[in-house]
């Protein structure tokens, strides 16, 4: 597929996406009066406190998230894909300026949709009362979710949190193939141990055990997440073990074989998914289907 397509069905995805809350002429308005921007990989596309007078549409590649700390290092906040929004969290400065909350890297070669603030507000100035209404519901119902995945990702264990990530990876980013879904994207270790806050040799041992479990399938330098933990989630294999060592089942606090940490560090991962539960919690509708954002 070469970029004229790939650019074209971006852009159709977004249209799609934005009739699902504007009315048709304003998504068609947004469409014309945005830029594409390519960025090489691990290009940095916005830092924290630069001004937030834009919006990042991405309309293909991945792109990571993260919130720098005052140490010099650097939480992941979320993996991000096509048609999420970023650059849209901020905060006001002593001038009453609006500085970016968050910093973006590119993680792979990605294009993505410029707009500017000031013509979204204008935008949203045009809806009327019920539009208003339904977009600040599914605000709500999106924002509700990200602060009941940080409470609920606490008292995960390792093995389910790279289960998660897998099956919210697979949710948003997965191609069908005949023994799951395979994840497009190379994912080295240290990529994945960036998303659980956990060391490069944990999840080495983690992906072997996976993989011996039959739960997860390699393909060359790619992974396919198996149907049935797709459907059922596979930290039944953790539970079926009983405790397990610190190394592979322990939680944030407490850590005890867990040194040789990367660098950056990071905490925890946000990845908001459907279906990115581990075992016994039920698959509400915790991420709104209209909306996705960061």
């Amino acid at each position: 597929m070469n970029s004229t397509m790939i650019r074209e069905d971006a852009q159709h995805r977004i249209h799609s996406q934005l009739v699902r809350f504007l009315p048709r002429e304003l998504a068609d308005e947004l469409i014309r009066h945005h830029t594409s921007v390519t960025y090489a990989k691990d290009s940095i596309i916005f830092l924290q406190g630069s001004p937030a007078d834009l919006m990042f549409w991405i309309m293909s590649g991945l792109v990571k998230l993260y919130c720098p700390r005052s140490d010099g290092d650097r939480t992941l906040v979320r993996l991000c894909g096509p048609g999420d929004v970023l650059g849209y969290a901020d905060f006001i400065d002593a001038g009453n300026r609006h500085l970016q909350a968050f910093e973006a890297q590119a993680l792979t070669k990605c294009t993505i949709a410029l707009f500017t603030r000031e013509h979204a507000v204008t935008m949203l100035e045009k809806l009327d009362q019920q539009t208003l209404l339904r977009l600040i519901v599914q605000l709500n119902t999106a924002w509700s979710s990200v602060a009941f995945w940080f409470a609920e990702i606490l008292g995960y264990s390792f093995r389910q949190r790279l289960d998660a990530t897998l099956k919210d990876l697979a949710t948003r980013f997965g191609i069908e193939d005949k023994r799951g879904m395979l994840l497009p994207m190379k994912l080295s270790h240290a990529d994945l141990a960036e998303m659980i806050n956990g060391s490069r040799p944990m999840v080495t041992r983690l992906i072997t055990e996976m993989i011996q479990e039959q739960s997860l399938y390699r393909d060359g330098k790619r992974y396919i997440v198996r149907s049935a933990m797709l459907k059922n989630g596979s930290a039944n294999a953790v539970l079926k073990n009983g405790s397990a060592n610190a190394v592979t089942n322990g939680h944030t606090n407490g850590q005890k074989n867990c040194k040789g940490r990367l660098e950056p560090k990071s905490t925890i991962s946000m990845n908001l998914g459907n279906s990115a539960l581990p075992l016994g919690v039920a698959p509400a509708r915790r991420f709104s289907d209209q909306f996705r954002h960061v």
